[in-house]
């Protein structure tokens, strides 16, 4: 129980789909938690009831995108609550990966489905969102410990590559991004050697990052142009009153005329009706290694510090961070429980052995986990609510937020202020995601997804 202007409020139970461990607002023991020396905390915890023009719940990087562009560009009074500190979530622990594109529809299927027109839009939108990771930081004096030039996308297989050469045409002919193709000599010569390598793509756009400094560095911008952080006041309850909203934490409210939806993977259903039963958060885990040496970086002839990812279904991503640890990411349990992440650090462990032979005794001195969101639509989902257009929203960046997430909060709060509309937004990202078909069965679905790919990427 807690009160609001006065009097008590039950807050409405949310509930969650992984083990309540995945949801605990504790730093999770990132790499890139160390790497963050005299933090200084942003923000408050909400204590008191308030009221604010616009509300955000979510202080990842769409909603404190949303909050710097509201308060930096358009001096509204704007106010972000947080269930952990700030950054907590997906956008302070993923792996620093800022490319393209944030879906998981080929490009012939999003030009089936909305047209070519369209599918250029989405993909200069994520051009734009790769140039404002730059100029956010170029602007607001972020450092973020930027590595690499591009992206690659390394073939797992021979008969892999053929596909990677075919993709890089669509992107090179569709929308003038330059790609450059490497066969597997090649590649050895610029990039490295492993027994999963067999030839790459090269992709003119993106690098790769700290995303947590990144996080930081946005929400301590957004808070120097007078937006109000509040970590650590996650809502239980969200009402309406006539046109305000009220949200309930546990030691305050927050009474606002607009509220945006910014929480992404870690949304609790229970909270909001219109973003209940729409979402897939699906686990990924990171390990980190001890720093290699230079004759293990030698065996596998290893050069390159650009972010890549692998061609398979159930893909592994991994880089080169400084000082020679390497990193690698891969899709996680289905439980989300302790137990399950210590058997997934082993897998991960094993399988760097597997592919990088010279590795196999590097010690793994980090391990965490995260979300990743999905939906139907295989696509971001932004706009407003068409029962409540007071009610903004962005999520399901389908494992590209730190390129997307704050170009949808800038375009958010242009909209929010009127100087864009929703229409603004390509067709494909535009409007709430579907509900899933008996939601209950999720990660039963997902299951059989990663059976299905794990058979694909063997065969």
């Amino acid at each position: 129980m807690i009160t609001l202007q006065g009097q008590f409020c039950k807050v409405t139970p949310v509930s969650i789909l992984y083990d309540k461990a995945m949801y605990k607002t504790d730093p999770v023991p990132s790499y890139w938690e160390d790497t963050i020396s005299n933090r200084i905390a942003l923000g408050t915890a909400l204590t008191s009831d308030v009221d604010c023009d616009v509300a955000i719940i979510g202080g990842g990087y769409t909603g404190l995108s949303t909050a710097l562009h509201l308060a930096r560009d358009h001096d509204v009074d704007v106010r972000v609550l947080e269930a952990g500190s700030i950054g907590w979530g997906a956008s302070g622990r993923n792996g620093g990966f800022n490319c393209l594109p944030a879906t998981k529809m080929s490009i012939a299927a999003m030009i089936k489905k909305v047209g070519l027109d369209e599918t250029k839009r989405f993909w200069a939108a994520q051009l734009d969102g790769v140039d404002l990771t730059t100029s956010l930081a170029t602007e607001e004096g972020i450092d973020y410990d930027r590595q690499g030039d591009g992206n690659f996308e390394v073939a797992h297989r021979s008969d892999a590559y053929v596909g990677l050469v075919d993709y890089g045409k669509e992107l090179s002919d569709l929308f003038g991004i330059k790609t450059t193709c490497y066969d597997k000599s090649e590649f050895a010569e610029v990039g490295y050697e492993s027994t999963e390598q067999y030839g790459a793509l090269h992709i003119q756009s993106g690098f790769a990052l700290n995303p947590l400094k990144y996080a930081l560095g946005i929400g301590k911008a957004a808070q120097r142009h007078g937006a109000k952080l509040h970590p650590y006041s996650e809502v239980g309850d969200w009402q309406k009153k006539g046109n305000k909203h009220i949200l309930i934490t546990p030691s305050g409210t927050i009474t606002a005329n607009k509220v945006v939806m910014a929480t992404n993977g870690f949304t609790r259903e229970g909270l909001h009706k219109s973003f209940d039963k729409r979402l897939l958060p699906v686990l990924s885990n990171i390990v980190v290694t001890r720093p290699l040496s230079d004759d293990e970086m030698a065996a596998q002839r290893w050069k390159i510090y650009s972010p890549i990812c692998n061609s398979r279904k159930l893909l592994f991503y991994y880089r080169m961070l400084e000082g020679n640890r390497f990193m690698i990411g891969a899709r996680g349990d289905m439980t989300g429980k302790p137990e399950d992440g210590d058997a997934m650090r082993a897998w991960m462990g094993m399988r760097i052995g597997e592919v990088f032979p010279a590795w196999r005794d590097a010690e793994i001195t980090h391990f965490w986990r995260g979300f990743v969101c999905m939906t139907q639509k295989f696509a971001p989902s932004m706009g407003q609510l068409d029962d409540d257009p007071s009610v903004y929203f962005g999520y399901g960046y389908h494992a590209n937020g730190v390129n997307t997430a704050p170009w949808a909060g800038r375009l958010i709060a242009n909209i929010l202020v009127g100087k864009s509309t929703v229409s603004d937004i390509p067709v494909v990202m535009r409007g709430n995601a579907q509900k899933f078909p008996f939601a209950g069965l999720r990660l039963w679905y997902l299951r059989a997804a990663k059976a299905l790919y794990h058979w694909q990427d063997e065969h």
